[in-house]
């Protein structure tokens, strides 16, 4: 599963070959001159201690890695040995200066290439993300806080980002400086070698037993990462609810209670991780102890020079950092891998509503619902709802409060699709049309009127980037808001703040009008928008809604039966299912349900 995972990462490189490729280049070439800088020592030590100049070595046959270590050495010595010890000197300086040179512009540009690789794939998986977020079904934003949704992107892709970055330079840097320091070891001393890593398998046992615990803490942070999140966002967007409660020491208990769990489960994480570098760090030293006891011996009885014994050395304490590195990558990515499986089933997840294939444009005659029903989970909403709207006509749906009245529009904008009967648009199931052209069919206006922290014009043309200035000042004059608007300081440039905080319920309500109505819609859906209005800015927005019905089909949901008295049909919806229809004569005629709150409502009239 995690190879799986980390797999699917690093397909997010597509797009980034060249930047891939340069980041790999520099890491070898920086891993090289890195075991290249330890390696000279050698030659340094035979020259600062030998009696007499070094002459060039003669490569002997005895292995390709011996022979090897004598080409590099014999390339060394020929570039510095002269007669004059202070010559040698100089121009080892030199080469030492060189190599850290290169060896640092090489670190340079590659952890340069690496952040702009990590960057760039970061970007990448979060606008992936945020898409496929953006173009689920309305179902997955029920099952979801919207606190959690913003965690994945921010939090979750943001931790993965904290993995990848060493990732990258872990597995493109790291092996290679451990292969060429290893090589070395090597050359210099087999049994030595095999004596320093003999402790190596402990390590990966302990690397192994840590790892489960690592991931299951990893887990539980990126869990309570998301739930204050979702608190931090709940509390912010109802700050004025809470404090009309006076409920801010429940709001704090909630936020510190979730903070409190990350915190516990963060350093379980960290002792636990913790605990794989320092015993490692002392297997190492147990290692190289050893080394240096039986490397020592060796040199007492002529079996290693001391100069090659002190390189050795050297490449041991040089490769320990790439192996711990190595070895600490499974601890360190752990939190990174739970947060791109939780990344990943986002983006694994299908929209329940899917998009059909063909393409519309308009509604020629008539919109009809046939034995529509509809559940949410297992609970009914809808039962066998049948119906027929003529273009041009107007549809009224009134009931008791859970009646399902909000639910049918928007089936009927496909925001959901009912799991029995057929909804029609021109004798064609809804279904078969593509999302991207059924829904501009359409121009809805909800309860709450929704803006966002732009400016007016842009709040309007909200997904309808073609609309002209002149559009979108009709469609405001028809919403009854262009008044109010070019009051403004500047006019249709002005911005309406968060969540359109700037302006009054009422002000707002006929911006949201203005935007269903700019794109001119075939149908128009009102879902109770004067409901939550005081009685000034409800006849201001009244006045709007009457302006712009004229001559429209349209489907209205209203609490205030005096809004829909002249609607063409009125149903009737109790208990999921349509128990009147008829107008409003008809409707007061048969004295049921619709009869009965006309009367509560008109009882002081």
């Amino acid at each position: 599963m995690c190879v799986k995972t980390i797999l699917r990462v690093f397909k997010f490189i597509r797009g980034f070959e060249l930047v891939f490729v340069l980041s790999m280049v520099t890491n070898i070439v920086y891993s090289v001159l890195t075991a290249a800088s330890i390696a000279i020592i050698q030659p340094i030590l035979k020259v600062i201690f030998s009696h007499e100049s070094p002459s060039p070595v003669t490569p002997v046959p005895s292995g390709f890695l011996s022979e090897l270590k004598d080409w590099f050495y014999g390339m060394i010595t020929t570039i510095v040995i002269t007669d004059d010890k202070g010559t040698m000197l100089l121009r080892l300086s030199m080469l030492i200066i060189a190599t850290f040179l290169a060896k640092n512009i090489a670190k340079y540009l590659g952890g340069n290439f690496n952040t702009r690789l990590a960057e760039g794939m970061v970007k990448s998986m979060r606008d992936k993300l945020f898409t496929r977020m953006i173009n689920l079904s309305m179902d997955f934003f029920n099952r979801n806080k919207s606190g959690e949704l913003i965690s994945l992107v921010t939090n979750d892709i943001g931790t993965m980002h904290g993995s990848i970055s060493p990732l990258i330079m872990v597995v493109f840097r790291e092996p290679i400086q451990i292969i060429v320091m290893l090589s070395l070891l090597i050359s210099f001393s087999p049994t030595l070698t095999l004596l320093a890593f003999s402790t190596s398998i402990f390590s990966l046992v302990l690397v192994r037993f840590s790892t489960k615990f690592l991931r299951r803490y990893a887990s539980r942070m990126q869990a309570t990462v998301a739930n204050f999140t979702s608190v931090l966002q709940e509390t912010t967007s109802g700050i004025r609810a809470i404090k009309s409660a006076d409920a801010e020491r429940h709001a704090v208990k909630r936020f510190t209670d979730e903070t409190y769990r990350y915190v516990r489960a963060a350093i379980k994480s960290q002792k636990v991780g913790d605990l794989v570098p320092a015993v490692n760090d002392m297997l190492a030293i147990v290692a190289l102890s050893t080394v240096l006891y039986v490397g020592g011996m060796q040199v007492f009885e002529g079996q290693l020079q001391g100069s090659e014994l002190m390189a050795f050395l050297f490449l041991l304490f040089g490769i320990m950092s790439p192996i711990a590195s190595v070895t600490g990558l499974p601890a360190q990515i752990q939190r990174g891998l739970v947060a791109a499986e939780r990344v990943f089933a986002v983006m694994d997840s299908m929209p329940s509503v899917p998009s059909g294939e063909k393409t519309v444009t308009r509604l020629r005659s008539q919109f009809e619902v046939k034995n529509m029903s509809f559940k949410y989970n297992d609970n009914p909403v809808l039962q066998d709802i049948t119906f027929t709207l003529q273009k041009g006509k107007k549809l009224a749906l009134v009931g008791p409060s859970g009646g399902g009245k909000s639910t049918m529009v928007d089936i009927i904008a496909r925001f959901y699709d009912p799991y029995q009967g057929e909804v029609l648009l021109d004798g064609e199931n809804i279904r078969n049309f593509t999302i991207d052209s059924y829904r501009p069919l359409f121009g809805i206006v909800s309860q709450e009127a929704v803006l966002f922290n732009d400016t007016i014009a842009n709040n309007i043309a909200l997904g309808f980037p073609n609309a002209t200035p002149e559009d979108i000042e009709r469609a405001a004059k028809i919403a009854n808001a262009h008044e109010f608007i070019a009051k403004l300081p500047e006019g249709y440039n002005s911005y309406v703040g968060d969540r359109g905080v700037l302006l009054s319920g009422g002000q707002k309500q006929r911006i949201s009008i203005a935007r269903a109505i700019v794109r001119q819609p075939e149908i128009l859906i009102f879902d109770e928008a004067t409901s939550a209005l005081d009685s000034e800015s409800e006849q201001a927005v009244q006045e709007a809604i009457s302006r712009v019905l004229e001559n429209r089909t349209a489907i209205i949901i209203a609490h205030r039966l005096s809004t829909i008295i002249s609607a063409d049909e009125i149903l009737v919806l109790d208990g999921g299912r349509i128990t009147e229809r008829g107008n409003h004569a008809t409707l007061l005629a048969q004295g049921g349900t619709y009869k009965r709150l006309y009367d509560i409502q008109f009882k002081n009239g």
